[in-house]
C-alpha cells in the first residue's frame, strides 16, 4: 500500500490520537520511567480537533505571538502543493 499525503480532517482524528498513543508507548521508556509513559500516553496523545478545523494553524500560532510574514507553498514527496504561511516570533532574552 501507497502512502497518501493529504490534509487531515475532523474523522482523522480517532487514528490520528492512536497512532500517537503508540509512538508514546514505544519510545518514551528510553526515556521516562513508567509513570511518565502512562500519564503522557494519556494526556499529550489527546487530539485537538481545532488543528484540525483551523486549516494551517494560524489563530493557535497568532495567539502563541506568531505574525504571519506571507504565504507559502509547501511541495509534498507526491508533487501536491500545501498552502501554508510563514511565520516568525521575535525571540526574548532574558538577562
Amino acid at each position: 500500500m501507497e502512502a497518501v499525503l493529504r490534509l487531515a480532517v475532523r474523522a482523522d482524528g480517532p487514528a490520528v490520537a492512536e497512532l500517537a498513543r503508540a509512538s508514546v508507548l514505544e519510545v518514551f521508556p528510553a526515556y521516562r520511567d513508567a509513570v511518565q509513559t502512562v500519564s503522557a500516553a494519556e494526556h499529550i496523545t489527546t487530539l485537538d480537533t481545532a488543528l484540525i478545523d483551523d486549516g494551517p494553524g494560524v489563530p493557535l500560532s497568532k495567539a502563541s505571538g506568531f505574525t504571519e510574514v506571507e504565504a507559502a507553498q509547501l511541495p509534498m514527496p507526491d508533487s501536491t502543493v500545501l498552502a501554508g504561511v510563514a511565520m516568525e516570533r521575535p525571540i526574548e532574552e532574558t538577562a
